[in-house]
């Protein structure tokens, strides 16, 4: 009898260290395959987001450049306070003489933003001041709108 007994923890033990395996395989945690998917899209959305955020900006066309330059040297122009009341373009636009005596502060005033390089020409009914533009230069224009004077501002490179 004692023989059996031998027997059967004989024959138990193989099976018990099967089912001890197959309980341990079971117990060892494997990632859902839906997780892993989820993981990598969320990287994946996460790489093309910060690659709009850290690109540089498409830089502006040099004519838009021109453009911008134009209107801030037009509305520059267009609020200078004069000794007078009004604006100093409104008072330069009163007469011919009015506006030769005030030209040079618009021209300085219409340049004071400008880069280097940049060249500017204002002209109203009455008179203009700076450099006119030549025809293979580029150009930005502007208009600045003030009582009783409209000037058409020019930007430009050679």
């Amino acid at each position: 009898m004692r023989e059996r007994r031998d027997d059967r923890s004989r024959r138990m033990r193989p099976h018990r260290a099967a089912v001890g395996t197959r309980t341990r395989n079971r117990d060892r945690g494997q990632l859902s395959l839906t997780v892993v998917e989820a993981a990598v899209a969320t990287l994946f959305v996460l790489a093309v987001a910060a690659g709009f955020a850290l690109a540089p900006p498409a830089p502006a066309s040099e004519s838009d450049s021109l453009e911008r330059q134009a209107t801030d040297a037009a509305s520059l122009v267009a609020s200078v306070p004069a000794e007078a009341p009004g604006t100093l373009l409104g008072v330069a636009c009163t007469s011919s003489g009015d506006f030769d005596a005030r030209a040079a502060r618009l021209h300085e005033v219409a340049s004071a933003g400008l880069p280097n390089g940049a060249f500017v020409s204002l002209r109203t009914d009455v008179g203009s001041v700076g450099r006119p533009p030549p025809e293979t230069a580029r150009v930005g224009t502007a208009t600045a709108v003030v009582p009783r004077c409209t000037a058409t501002l020019e930007v430009w490179y050679p």
